[in-house]
């Protein structure tokens, strides 16, 4: 069973095991941040006045209508609705809502949004976070309450930009929330985001646990993630706004832009959705598998040498029925349906460098199916690659081994 704050086992004095919860990932050493002497909350961001539980003393209110910059923005009821209960304080009439987030800003939203976490280690403090910077207070308390950790230099990076997948980690670690231990996260999320796979391995599990819950916000396309492009205000108060509804302190919120997951792109528990093809490139095989269970193989055609078919952990990008072929070499282009066409009938994309591609595809050529002869594509006979094409989607894993 998962929890998010395994520091609870350590002593809160060694920076060097905080770390692996400070958004699970390593920070070079070797560039570390200079100390701040003064700094200024971003604009649109308000400086927390105290650190008081009392959201009337600790929250300043802004009436609603003087956000100019929401009027019509996809995020304006969950940024309204923590304005409007003192549970976010914006400064000035602005809030800049696709702008990006810094940690310093981070701490200060959860720790105003969050204003009855409990304190679940001591405060070690951090060499870049002097007692005047003005994010001070409100670093301390996320610190606390196990939102947010340091780096093994015993710096905080205030001004670091956070990502997608490193403010929704830092959320679910605060939540304290727990998962299904006898569930495959990764494929949990391969049924609910298309591009699961760029979650990050410390990520997984947090991912899972607050998508199981109706937390996660994706704009614009609620089935991408984008775990690893910074993420923006609006999202980050949107998501904060979620957390808090889940915990029973706000109503939730119907929008288009939450994940749903009730909604699961497959059925996990159908067995004929496959969550990975696993090619084998020396035994000339792929063989599809539902969760950890081998549904069935078949045999391929791989590349020949000098156009090898790249290996690597790779995601189903592009689907096409009657795809059309373009000749690498003329530029000529033969039409989806014409028996010349090398692609078959069906073609399912999963690498590309900007310009080539690689998938798997049907043949007219049978024979070479088995065979290393290909320009890099995966060949196979048109009824398997027919069969193949009604389970896989843009969820399914594609490994590729030698």
């Amino acid at each position: 069973m998962w929890r998010s704050r395994p520091y609870r086992y350590f002593s809160t004095g060694l920076l060097s095991l905080l770390l692996t919860i400070s958004f699970g990932a390593i920070s070079a050493p070797d560039v570390p941040a200079k100390s701040i002497t003064q700094s200024t909350p971003a604009p649109g961001l308000a400086e927390p006045n105290t650190i008081d539980t009392n959201p009337r003393l600790a929250i300043e209110t802004t009436n609603q209508h003087q956000i100019q910059d929401l009027k019509n923005h996809w995020a304006e009821p969950f940024v309204q609705g923590l304005v409007s209960r003192r549970l976010i304080n914006i400064a000035g009439k602005n809030f800049r809502p696709n702008a990006t987030v810094t940690r310093a800003e981070l701490a200060v939203l959860l720790q105003q949004a969050f204003i009855y976490q409990p304190q679940y280690r001591n405060w070690v403090g951090f060499d870049d976070i002097p007692a005047d910077h003005w994010a001070a207070a409100a670093i301390q308390k996320a610190f606390e309450g196990g939102f947010i950790s340091g780096f093994a230099d015993r710096t905080f990076r205030p001004n670091q930009t956070v990502t997608k997948a490193q403010a929704l980690v830092a959320i679910a670690n605060g939540m304290d929330l727990v998962i299904d231990p006898e569930r495959s996260n990764q494929t949990f999320l391969a049924s609910m985001y298309v591009d699961a796979f760029d979650v990050p391995d410390y990520a997984i599990d947090p991912i899972a646990a607050l998508t199981d819950r109706g937390v996660v916000v994706n704009y614009p396309r609620v089935r991408n993630l984008n775990p690893d492009q910074n993420i923006t205000r609006a999202e980050l108060v949107a998501i904060i706004y979620q957390s808090l509804a889940y915990q029973g302190g706000l109503p939730p919120l119907d929008s288009a832009y939450v994940i749903d997951p009730r909604a699961p792109l497959f059925d996990l528990k159908d067995g004929q959705v496959i969550t990975k093809l696993e090619v084998n490139l020396s035994q000339r095989q792929v063989s599809s598998f539902q969760g950890d269970r081998k549904v069935k193989s078949y045999p391929v055609g791989v590349g020949r040498i000098g156009w090898e078919t790249p290996t690597g952990t790779y995601q189903v990008r592009q689907m096409y029925e009657r795809p059309a072929w373009k000749n690498p070499f003329t530029g000529d282009v033969i039409p989806g349906g014409d028996p010349d066409n090398p692609l078959g009938k069906y073609w399912i994309g999963f690498w590309t460098n900007g310009k080539d591609w690689s998938g798997f595809h049907g043949t007219p050529n049978r024979n070479s199916v088995g065979q290393a002869v290909s320009h890099g594509c995966i060949r196979m006979y048109n009824e398997d690659i027919a069969e193949l094409f009604s389970q896989v989607s843009p969820a399914t894993v594609v490994q590729v081994i030698h």
